[in-house]
């Protein structure tokens, strides 16, 4: 089974993205353009409407999201 790379958590309208490796980080710092209040506790936090395009983006270049 593929490691995890990314935890996806739902609040309301809000989506919660955990990288747990380094290609997760590494990913995010290439693709994602964030400001520092978008981070809470190591989680990049964006708006639902955001979110899939992400993870699709992740997803398409082999990040396992859980």
């Amino acid at each position: 089974m593929k490691e995890t790379d990314v935890i996806v958590d739902r609040y309301g309208s809000i989506v919660g993205l955990s990288p747990m490796t380094a290609a997760a980080r590494k990913w995010i710092g290439e693709h994602c353009q964030t400001e520092s209040w978008q981070w809470l506790a190591g989680t990049l936090t964006v708006e639902a409407k955001y979110a899939g395009d992400i993870m699709a983006g992740m997803q398409a270049d082999g990040l396992n999201l859980e």
